[in-house]
């Protein structure tokens, strides 16, 4: 053994020494192990910093043209990343309608930053929306929307007039078709209530589950309202239309509301709600699309009905498990949500 290691070996902990003495050895190695880590932590934080690139302030940056934007991120050793979007004007076109981050960031230079530039409007000249109908028109303008606004929006009310077209069909519009969109522009419709005097035939619905009830009435888009009650004799069937008004074989005008009775449902799965849910939506111009959904507490979607419907009372018969979300969207707007809860 080599002399240095003589000394380094006397100097560490030895199990056959004084405890004492021992305890005293370690302590002095532990006090210099930190010292060390201290003196090196100090050195790497001190070279780091004088290798770290120097800090600049993000400009602001938002409706200058594309090519001074450039100018302003090169004065400060910035780089950019183009995104194109579309924006509510025409005017807007090869201008910076937002970035990434924000005005007054700080950053290191040779940060790269998010340039959201316009590529103009989604469209820059009105269509012609004639035939068209009015629900599938706004879902058209809800795909033109942008984080930056709508380009068009409907008027209302909107005026309808019997036609011999469709219920719903758009007839005139205003302004003209061609006409320079320059801003957000309010579109002025008349739309088809259908032909006048149409009629219907009511069927005959007693007797059956009120399931089928709805499946059957909702294609032809008639509206209707469900109340219950305990069965009250054997011919009640639990589950069943023990009633209905209008009755079977009149004839009615379109849209009239057909009117149910269930006896209500004895034999209810365990962890199930039975329950007539009962809301009430404005009255629409034209009947629009009302579409019903069942969500389970796992999350599963399930569609109980869709029709369109022109709106007023609103009745919904389910069973369903306990703490489903019931939700009604109308239009293809923000749905109305309803959790089912047992009664206790």
């Amino acid at each position: 053994m080599s002399p240095l290691a003589g000394k380094i070996q006397q100097l560490l902990p030895n199990r056959h020494e004084d405890p004492e003495k021992r305890y005293f050895k370690t302590v002095i190695l532990l006090s210099v192990g930190i010292i060390v880590l201290m003196i090196l932590s100090g050195m790497i934080t001190f070279f780091l910093t004088l290798d770290s690139e120097e800090l600049t302030m993000v400009p602001d940056l938002e409706g200058l043209e594309l090519e001074n934007a450039l100018l302003s991120l090169e004065e400060r050793a910035l780089f950019p990343k183009i995104q194109l979007r579309y924006s509510t004007s025409p005017a807007d076109k090869g201008t910076v309608i937002g970035q990434e981050p924000l005005p007054g960031t700080s950053l290191k230079a040779g940060s790269r930053i998010l340039l959201k530039v316009s590529k103009g409007s989604a469209i820059e000249k009105l269509d012609d929306f004639t035939g068209w109908n009015l629900d599938d028109l706004e879902a058209h303008l809800k795909s033109l929307v942008t984080i930056y606004g709508p380009l068009l929006s409907i008027e209302r009310p909107v005026v309808s007039v019997y036609d011999d077209a469709p219920s719903g069909t758009i007839l005139e519009q205003k302004p003209a078709p061609g006409t320079d969109l320059v801003e957000l522009t309010p579109l002025q419709l008349v739309v088809s209530r259908g032909p006048f005097g149409q009629t219907w035939t009511v069927l005959d619905y007693v007797g059956l589950p009120y399931s089928e009830v709805i499946s059957s009435v909702v294609k032809t888009n008639i509206p209707f309202i469900f109340t219950s009650r305990p069965s009250r004799n054997s011919e009640e069937i639990p589950g069943t239309v023990i009633s209905q008004s209008p009755e079977k074989d009149n004839i009615v005008p379109t849209g009239t509301y057909m009117q149910f009775v269930i006896a209500e449902p004895k034999e209810i799965p365990e962890g199930y709600v039975f329950g007539i849910l009962e809301r009430s939506l404005p009255t629409y111009e034209v009947p629009v699309r009302f579409l019903v959904e069942a969500v389970s507490p796992l999350g599963e979607v399930k569609t109980l009905f869709s029709m369109r419907h022109p709106g007023g009372p609103v009745t919904v018969p389910y069973m369903e498990p306990e703490n489903t979300t019931i939700r009604l969207i109308v239009a293809e707007q923000a749905p109305i949500s309803y959790i089912i809860k047992a009664e206790r």
